[in-house]
């Protein structure tokens, strides 16, 4: 059976982040927005970073679970785009705080997540070392990162899909190519 609370407590402190910084949220507000107890928040969560950790995860999980191939990665990294769009409040209220780094943590871990599962489908059939795979994940990922980055800097303004769209002409075969390079 699924725990039912943890979603209810990602539900208030998303209600809340619509209208206050993160970094000015406490438990009090979250657990008045959704009638619970402070003692059944820290049943489940240490504190408001490990519940803004757990939420970002849910979402990553949600939006990319069906997605981690070649012929899909642009359709993941745009739906990443369109998620933090679609929450633009939270994403700058978050973006802005003392908890950017956590944003930069979880959007990297997501990426790196995905990414590798792409390589590693396509290094199928190929002997490449582990190292050199996870340094092909690395290095996209920080790539599609500061893209994301700087386009939430800039007020996420943009069309994800242009973006998507160009940054898929820089990779197209990319991934391949390097795999091959390293390939034994």
């Amino acid at each position: 059976m699924q725990n039912t609370t943890e979603p209810i407590l990602i539900d208030a402190l998303n209600t809340i982040l619509q209208t206050k910084p993160i970094d000015k949220i406490t438990v009090k507000d979250i657990v008045t927005e959704c009638q619970l107890t402070r003692q059944t928040f820290y049943n489940h969560f240490s504190d408001i970073y490990e519940l803004v950790e757990f939420s970002a995860r849910q979402n990553a999980e949600n939006i990319l679970d069906n997605l981690s191939d070649y012929d899909n990665w642009q359709q993941g990294f745009y739906d990443i785009m369109i998620a933090l769009r679609n929450s633009s409040n939270i994403t700058q209220n978050v973006y802005k705080s003392a908890y950017r780094d956590l944003m930069e943590k979880y959007i990297y871990q997501v990426i790196y997540g995905y990414i590798i599962k792409v390589v590693e489908k396509q290094a199928t059939g190929m002997t490449v070392d582990q190292k050199h795979k996870d340094f092909i994940a690395h290095f996209y990922s920080l790539a599609f990162i500061a893209l994301i980055l700087e386009w939430i800097m800039d007020g996420m303004k943009d069309d994800p899909q242009d973006i998507v769209d160009q940054t898929a002409v820089l990779v197209k075969g990319d991934f391949k190519k390097a795999l091959n390079k390293y390939a034994e």
